[in-house]
């Protein structure tokens, strides 16, 4: 079993050492400027910073870029290094993601993480690599009664991105 476990781990890093980086679609400056300190958006929306890696005591990244799905629809990828923030139209909504156009398999499944997203709120979340699965993990969640960290914003190491292509019936303009 641990053999098994330790040749996932090797393949796994494998893919992801060669794996192709996209094009991001870049923010604008305003808009980067706007959303770079991570504050609640206004109440009509929801809003969603999705980094690669996990959040624990530390912020740990990988180097995988992936597909970010929102409600069964891919909306974009990310790589490493790069924020994704998206505004969501408030309500319950689904987020999974997959490596870069890929689909999962038996081997690595993608966990579906499920949360009704309130509006006037900024959610943190990172695309994760865990043991058997890829999941979304979440982070904090900022509110206008809850600022978060007196430092809360998006490290300059990060460049900021936009979903790709995302529905107005899931997204919503700037």
């Amino acid at each position: 079993m641990i053999h098994k476990v330790v040749l996932i781990g090797i393949l796994a890093s494998i893919v992801a050492a060669c794996q192709p980086r996209s094009e991001p679609l870049m923010a604008t400056a305003d808009y980067e400027q706007q959303v770079r300190k991570i504050a609640p958006p206004p109440d009509d929306r929801a809003r969603l910073y999705i980094f690669t890696g996990k959040m624990g005591d530390t912020a740990t990244l990988h180097s995988s870029t992936g597909d970010i799905y929102i409600d069964e629809t891919k909306i974009g990828t990310i790589n490493p290094k790069e924020a994704m923030v998206v505004d969501v139209i408030p309500g319950k909504h689904s987020l999974h993601w997959h490596y870069m156009n890929q689909t999962g398999g038996p081997l690595l499944r993608s966990k579906r993480f499920e949360t009704d997203f309130a509006g006037g709120t900024a959610n943190v979340l990172f695309a994760n690599i865990g043991w058997f699965d890829l999941e979304i993990a979440p982070g904090i969640v900022v509110t206008a009664t809850n600022p978060g960290p007196a430092n809360n914003v998006i490290p300059s190491l990060f460049k900021v991105v936009r979903p790709s292509s995302c529905p107005s019936t899931i997204c919503m303009t700037p």
